[in-house]
């Protein structure tokens, strides 16, 4: 008997009007957008590869160790034409320096933005196809009321369990044909479009994306049979139903922005650079002790020298010639200077990281705030398996840190802890005194520098879906079980 109402529950509304609206408007939608995101995509992808190139052709000109200061950048997703997240919004590049810690940077304040502030094409499934399933099940109980058709239905031999979940599943069977059409069509245009292609993760991230989307439309239909099963009339339970969705999509993001920042106020900036100069003053005193410690002194007198300015790779110059006092003064710099330098860098950076601990911790209780909203999950999910949300971005540049580091322990073992000339300039003592101011430089033989290599965790992403997504499957449970309860006491007459 379930079968039966499903069955002719599917052809009904597959006939109906606003199907076929919600149906053709996503695949213009999509056909009209996707390639503009894969465009976009595509441009970044081209700029990703001229940076790398141009980081390649800097180290061939390197020709002192203080001067391998690369950015790296991290590759754009593919995917990110399905959920774009926060890709544009943050930084995708740090800048490595031996004497500071690569931070992310981007947007300054909450993190958590507003979830129109991007177009892709999870919002088509968001917006237009979460409408369709609104309103596919707004009138599934209410409107058969005012027919009198569902009384003369429970008349007959179908339980009131048979009816709704005939309905449901045909609701879902109709939806399903939606969203399929509208994935099946944006994948058609990506993979006809040079430069895109998806190695075997992205297309078990694919599966995840229309699995979430089938999850989430679910929800909304199951949202939209409560209030039919709880109204009389179906114009009521579409105005209960479209408020619902305003305040899961407009209010409850933007909400909990502001709840957070009201709750878990970040510490002020004022007091994160009071801390940061008093650390520059330690700097400094610790400098001095190890100076005094060495039985070593800065010489006073003339320094004179000869430079060679943005010659030296990544526009940087690089001492050619010089005088004793300023060759003195260099080495004790480097040598005793440069290791408080980069032990201060990793406390600077600790301080820092205080502040924006704040503002993660502010973000994240945004984030579990928002998680009343179905729409808010969905996009949690989709971002995540897109690489593009916050966590994506922080193990990059957590990546980056650790790259840094390498960096610094390849410079420390080939100038012997930074105490060699080589450190700062390509010539010897003796060749600082003699060599031509002509003479060129021989860059660096840098085939063992260590390079960086940067893979979204697969197993960490599935971590990060997992809560979201039980959610939202626990809001198809819930809000089912609630229209179930108000059907079984619903008053057909």
């Amino acid at each position: 008997m379930i079968w039966k109402i499903a069955k002719k529950e599917f052809l009904l509304n597959l006939m109906t009007f606003k199907f076929a609206v919600g149906t053709i408007l996503s695949m213009v939608l999509m056909a009209a957008f996707m390639p503009i995101l894969a465009m976009a995509y595509q441009e970044r992808l081209k700029v990703y590869d001229e940076n790398m190139a141009y980081n390649e052709s800097e180290l061939h000109k390197v020709v002192v160790y203080k001067n391998i200061t690369p950015t790296i950048y991290r590759p754009p997703s593919v995917l990110a034409v399905f959920s774009e997240g926060l890709e544009k919004q943050l930084g995708n590049s740090a800048a490595i320096e031996y004497d500071k810690v690569p931070e992310i940077t981007g947007a300054a304040a909450n993190h958590y933005l507003s979830i129109f502030s991007v177009f892709d094409a999870s919002l088509i499934f968001k917006i237009v196809i979460g409408i369709l399933a609104l309103l596919l099940a707004y009138d599934a109980i209410s409107g058969e009321r005012e027919q009198g058709t569902l009384r003369l239905m429970l008349s007959g031999t179908p339980a009131r369990y048979q009816v709704l979940l005939g309905k449901l599943l045909a609701g879902l069977l109709v939806l399903v044909v939606a969203v399929t059409i509208a994935f099946v069509l944006g994948l058609v245009i990506l993979l006809c479009l040079p430069m895109i292609g998806f190695a075997g993760s992205d297309w078990v991230r694919i599966g995840l994306m229309y699995l979430a989307s089938l999850v989430f439309i679910a929800t909304m239909f199951n949202l939209g049979l409560l209030f039919s099963c709880l109204a009389r009339r179906s114009a009521l339970s579409l105005v209960l139903a479209l408020f619902v969705w305003v305040i899961f999509v407009v209010v409850i993001p933007n909400a909990s922005v502001y709840l957070a920042t009201q709750i878990r106020p970040v510490e002020p900036e004022d007091k994160i650079n009071e801390q940061i100069t008093s650390l520059q003053k330690d700097a400094q005193t610790e400098f001095a002790r190890e100076l005094e410690r060495s039985g070593q002194s800065l010489r006073s007198g003339s320094s004179s020298t000869s430079d060679v300015p943005g010659a030296g790779g990544f526009g940087h110059g690089y001492m050619r010639s010089c005088n004793d006092v300023l060759m003195h003064n260099s080495l004790i710099e480097s040598s005793i200077g440069v290791p408080v330098e980069i032990k201060y860098a990793d406390k600077y950076s600790e301080v820092e990281y205080s502040y924006l601990r704040g503002l993660f911790e502010q973000t994240r209780l945004a984030n579990n705030i928002s998680r009343s909203s179905p729409v808010c999950l969905y996009e949690n999910v989709m971002s995540a398996l897109a690489g593009t949300d916050m966590a994506g971005v922080r193990h990059f540049i957590d990546a980056v840190k650790s790259y840094r580091k390498d960096i610094v322990e390849y410079m420390r073992s080939r100038t012997n802890n930074f105490s060699l000339p080589i450190f700062f300039t390509p010539c010897t003592e003796e060749e600082m005194k003699t060599r031509p101011t002509g003479d060129t430089a021989t860059p660096l033989e840098l085939s063992d520098l260590p390079r960086f290599s940067y893979k979204a965790d697969m197993v960490a992403t599935l971590r990060r879906i997992i809560p979201d997504l039980a959610f939202l499957m626990l809001g198809n449970v819930l809000f089912f079980a609630l229209a179930f309860a108000a059907f079984l006491g619903y008053d057909v007459r």
